[in-house]
């Protein structure tokens, strides 16, 4: 998808304006996150952001660019976590565990969970690229950086799958279920859930992956 002169090329903006497109999208984060993409006013946005509509079709070109940008910002906030190095240890359980805790917390978030039910809520005609825009910056990143570990730790000899990447993905569904399930749709769950979830998660995938030691 293009973005037309896109301000989000922060190298070229002003402090003035990274301040700008940072008010622009918190304002759309709350409008999207309260109405839907479908019942949100462009108008309403920019009021609360303050500035012009010229601005924003001049940076954003139209909703749905406005609703992509806002997704790569809200996602940032959410996962840049797992690229800092303190969350990976060497250890496959102990990488496995530190991850895990990392990426439940990030997803066990009011915000977090609002972002999730507005994107399966979308109903409309971009419903596909909608999906598709949170995908490739939420659970796509996410799997990415977890597969890099798993390849890290399958060329020392730890670990032993066909696929790396499809491991990556098994492990975090093992985690994040049935808990996440419950959140998404209001369903109250025990507190100790996803603790649980995770430990059991790792119990599991480490007895299908793990090369035993002689």
């Amino acid at each position: 998808m293009s973005n037309p002169e896109q301000c989000n090329d922060n190298q070229a903006m002003t402090p003035k304006g990274r301040e700008r497109q940072r008010r622009i999208l918190d304002a759309a984060r709350e409008v999207f996150l309260e109405q839907g993409f479908e019942n949100a006013s462009i108008g309403e946005i920019m009021k609360r952001a303050g500035g012009s509509m010229s601005t924003l079709y001049r940076c954003f070109g139209n909703k749905l660019g406005l609703f992509e940008a806002m997704m790569q910002q809200a996602t940032n906030d959410l996962f840049d976590s797992v690229d800092d190095r303190v969350v990976w240890h060497d250890g496959l359980e102990e990488g496995l565990r530190s991850f895990g805790r990392r990426f439940i917390e990030q997803i066990n978030t009011p915000h977090a969970i609002a972002l999730f039910r507005l994107v399966i809520s979308v109903n409309g005609a971009d419903r596909e690229d909608i999906q598709r825009i949170f995908y490739a910056n939420g659970p796509e990143r996410v799997r990415s950086r977890l597969t890099e570990f798993l390849r890290s730790q399958a060329d020392k000899g730890r670990l032993k799958v066909d696929s790396c990447e499809l491991a990556a993905g098994q492990f975090i569904d093992l985690i994040k279920e049935p808990w996440h399930q419950q959140a998404l749709f209001g369903v109250a769950y025990p507190p100790d859930l996803p603790e649980k979830s995770l430990e059991q998660g790792i119990a599991i995938f480490l007895d299908g992956t793990r090369i035993k030691e002689l």
